[in-house]
């Protein structure tokens, strides 16, 4: 009887353990299982890590280095210091003429010539051309800065902590001729963890919504002179059709990289059919000149999350049933009704179930306001991660107030104190 007590109290700590272990990882990113040096997957909206392997770890991203330019162009734009329709005028620097084209991606631009920051910031995304990235970076250059103290810059705007910046193309230092920096090896290259990759791509997409058209055009163009306009094929979305793409994802673009040392790589903005947006990274997918693969484990990464983690979207608007109402203990409107207040969408594991936990804000004011956050929900996900940039609203509900309601007077506060 003693041994029978002994052996049910040991499946009991070990039922116990495990349920503790699977409740803390509920929503863990997965470890992705496809060859590639690294990738990682995560949540548009919310900046929730979905799926990594080598997350951290950091390494060349050739031509992606073209993201930190574009992100630096809208905030820019954002701020009012430039306009879309300002002339750039090509420097030294930035003309690429002379060199192949197929070994380093440029316009058919030289030395003086004039283009738009919109013609430019276009052809560097969908053409990958240097000369537009380096002419761009150069604009944007703050005086007495370099463009890679510049770009180091940025990178540190975003919490791209470690990372490395050199040029604004991603050529190899040897490579980005008159952008060479003279005090780095020849071999010194961009350097980025997938994570950071992912996080000026989201921050790109707060700030460019149409970047989505942009990427997936098929043409893109720029004026030589007033009157002569160049119209080139883009060359990104001519495979994607071939793809095994059993789940019918939609890759909405965004931005490839393609050198020995990065080998094929892609950011990628991916849809799903419940119009789940994710933003992906694959690095050293196959050979830098294969032009499937990383768009092939781009799918199939994603593929791995959605055959092992389920979302819940709380939409805006819509009522809870365990937190309907909010009580707001110094206001008129005691038990204020509730609804949420930002669309939102939350990833765990298939096995999982979420565990709510509403809290009340501590309201100090004399007025609520109809659509004032008033509450918010926050579940058991302690193994979650986010990008860096995400804030605590990302990983939690907003709940907000119905109507309008103001501070009640200080007998009714007094006696509510003493009830509750």
């Amino acid at each position: 009887m003693k041994q029978i007590k002994f052996f049910g109290a040991i499946f009991v700590m070990l039922f116990l353990m495990t349920t503790t272990i699977s409740a803390s990882a509920i929503a863990k990113p997965l470890q992705i299982k496809q060859d590639v040096s690294s990738a990682i997957v995560i949540d548009a909206s919310t900046g929730q890590i979905l799926a990594e392997k080598n997350a951290d770890k950091l390494g060349p991203i050739a031509s992606q280095s073209k993201l930190l330019t574009a992100y630096a162009v809208l905030k820019a734009i954002d701020s009012g210091k430039i306009k879309w329709s300002d002339k750039v005028t090509i420097s030294k620097k930035a003309d690429l003429f002379k060199q192949d084209s197929h070994m380093f991606s440029h316009l058919a631009i030289k030395t003086g010539d004039r283009l738009t920051v919109r013609e430019l910031y276009n052809t560097m995304i969908t053409l990958s051309a240097n000369d537009a990235a380096f002419a761009l970076a150069e604009y944007l250059t703050p005086k007495k800065m370099t463009t890679a103290q510049a770009l180091q810059s940025w990178a540190e705007e975003l919490q791209l902590t470690k990372s490395k910046w050199y040029n604004s193309a991603g050529q190899v230092n040897q490579d980005a001729f008159d952008n060479k920096v003279a005090s780095a090896s020849d071999d010194a290259a961009n350097l980025a963890t997938p994570k950071h990759v992912a996080t000026i791509a989201r921050e790109i997409l707060k700030l460019d919504p149409n970047i989505r058209e942009l990427a997936t055009s098929t043409h893109v163009s720029y004026h030589l002179t007033k009157n002569y306009v160049v119209n080139e094929p883009t060359e990104m979305t001519k495979n994607w059709p071939y793809l095994i793409n059993p789940n019918h994802l939609t890759i909405e673009g965004l931005k490839t990289g393609s050198t020995p040392e990065s080998g094929a790589a892609f950011t990628g903005i991916i849809k799903d059919n419940s119009g789940h947006e994710f933003i992906t990274v694959v690095n050293g997918a196959a050979s830098y000149m294969d032009e499937v693969q990383r768009y092939q484990k781009t799918l199939n990464i994603v593929n791995e999350v959605l055959s092992a983690q389920k979302a819940t979207t709380f939409k805006k608007g819509s009522v809870l049933p365990y937190a309907k109402q909010a009580d707001l203990s110094r206001m008129k409107q005691y038990h204020m009704p509730v609804i949420v207040g930002n669309t939102k969408t939350i990833w765990i594991n298939k096995a999982s179930k979420l565990s709510p936990k509403m809290t009340t804000r501590d309201i100090k004011g004399k007025l609520v306001k109809k659509g004032q956050e008033v509450a918010v929900v926050k579940f058991n996900l302690s193994e979650a991660q986010y990008l860096p940039s995400s804030d605590d609203f990302d990983k939690s509900v907003q709940l907000v107030a119905t109507q309008k309601t103001r501070k009640t007077n200080f007998i009714v506060r007094a006696w509510r104190t003493i009830v509750h």
